[in-house]
């Protein structure tokens, strides 16, 4: 089952890759100094969402190793 924090991280992933194609978009339609202001923010978001991706999937891994300890 996905948890909150991997749909949060997917979704976060999701922003960040919109915003890097808008900036491919920008740049194609020459717009440099706008889309060099916003390549920073997108790959931050981007960064974020890989993270809290990988958080929620290593919690679940570590609660089903804990249950599988228990008996």
């Amino acid at each position: 089952m996905i948890g909150f924090y991997e749909v949060l991280g997917i979704t976060l992933m999701l922003v960040g890759l919109a915003l890097i194609g808008f900036l491919l978009m920008l740049s194609l339609n020459r717009a440099i100094f706008e889309a060099a202001a916003l390549s920073f923010p997108a790959a931050i978001v981007f960064r974020a969402g890989v993270g809290l991706f990988r958080m929620g999937t290593a919690a679940r891994i570590a609660m089903k190793l804990h249950e599988s300890d228990r008996g």
